[in-house]
């Protein structure tokens, strides 16, 4: 379905640009230059004005609307593809959460039955050390200087 709302917005574009092109503007345009002034001949009496305007309006028209089918399209698809990762994203959150608390639980567990062990082991005697003595002032050394 998108490729054939693709196809016609490819054509209407290109039709669009070459009735646009066909309209003689202020100036004649390049309408002149393809037989724009025989196209009274083919068109009426009124020239391809009034034809070439519907035509031209037509296109617009058949333009925006295949325009809008394919933005509305795109942003659905978007929106889907978008919605799926973030459901993947919570989803690998979550295992994560609950790997990290496992993990935390274990390690609780670990350090529990450390606590136990070491409780049950009997107490040893702390070591003592000798402090060491405090170093002796310096003796006093007899003046060398004459006295008056």
């Amino acid at each position: 379905m998108v490729t054939f709302i693709t196809v016609i917005h490819v054509i209407a574009c290109l039709f669009l640009m070459l009735v646009v092109l066909l309209q003689a503007g202020k100036g004649g345009g390049v309408g002149l230059t393809f037989g724009g002034g025989g196209a009274q001949q083919v068109f009426g009496g009124r020239g391809a004005g009034s034809f070439l305007e519907k035509l031209t309006a037509g296109t617009a028209i058949v333009f925006m609307l295949t325009s809008s089918s394919l933005a509305y399209v795109a942003s659905q698809t978007e929106s889907k593809r978008l919605q799926q990762r973030s459901e993947q994203l919570a989803k690998e959150k979550a295992e994560k959460k609950k790997r990290e608390e496992d993990e935390n639980r274990k390690n609780a567990e670990a350090a529990k039955k450390a606590l136990e062990e070491k409780a049950k082991q009997p107490a040893a005697a702390p070591a003592t050390t000798p402090v060491p003595a405090a170093p002796a002032p310096p003796a006093a050394t007899p003046s060398t200087t004459p006295q008056k």
